[in-house]
């Protein structure tokens, strides 16, 4: 079974809920935030990466500040997102499980929703200039070090990333510690006077 991070964090919001019973619930709601790169697929979202200049460049400079402008886009929001509802690896609909300090269920649950955070660009080095095969044909050389336009980390591009930010909502039976699980991963474990400690809110990030 894959195990979460030491690392990572998970944002936990706790909500108490009076109970008409003598003891009260807990519902909790789990944001599950895992880094995503457009730089494989961002031309199926409008977020292709740029193309490749020479470092401290007009060109690369220019690359720097089309990314800008287009982070301020109204409509960049509502592409990440839709980036992160169509990626590879989705865990909407993944399972939520908590246990308690019995290890028996406490609480079952899903994701259920997603949403793109702390969108961003970011430059990469590369070694050579892009080499476009529909106009300019096969890559004549056998590898990078051939090409007589090859410096190391003499070239960068920019392309698109942030997080995407599942959430899903819980609803707990009272224990003195709790134990979490997302998608069959297993989290951090924590006492309820942890929890309360830090107002029942807890940030972990998928850092795989």
């Amino acid at each position: 079974m894959k195990r979460l991070s030491a690392f990572a964090a998970f944002l936990l919001i706790f909500q108490l809920i009076p109970n008409s019973s003598q003891a009260a619930t807990i519902k909790l709601t789990i944001r599950y935030s895992v880094p995503y790169s457009y730089e494989g697929d961002g031309g199926n979202y409008g977020l292709e990466a740029s193309v490749t200049c020479l470092v401290d460049s007009a060109c690369a400079a220019a690359n720097v500040r089309k990314a800008k402008l287009a982070l301020k886009a109204a409509a960049t929001k509502k592409t990440f997102d839709l980036g992160c509802k169509n990626q590879d690896t989705s865990y909407i609909g993944s399972r939520l499980k908590v246990t308690s300090a019995t290890g028996s269920t406490a609480g079952l649950g899903y994701l259920t929703s997603v949403s793109a955070m702390n969108i961003r660009y970011e430059i990469s080095p590369a070694n050579v200039p892009d080499w476009d095969e529909e106009t300019m044909g096969d890559y004549p050389y056998e590898s990078e070090e051939d090409d007589p336009d090859y410096i190391e980390d003499g070239y960068e591009y920019v392309f698109y990333t942030a997080d995407c930010v599942y959430s899903g909502t819980v609803t707990l039976v009272k224990s003195n510690a709790y134990t979490i699980y997302v998608a069959g991963m297993r989290g951090p474990e924590y006492s309820y006077s942890e929890l309360a400690s830090k107002k029942w809110a807890l940030t972990l990030v998928d850092d795989n």
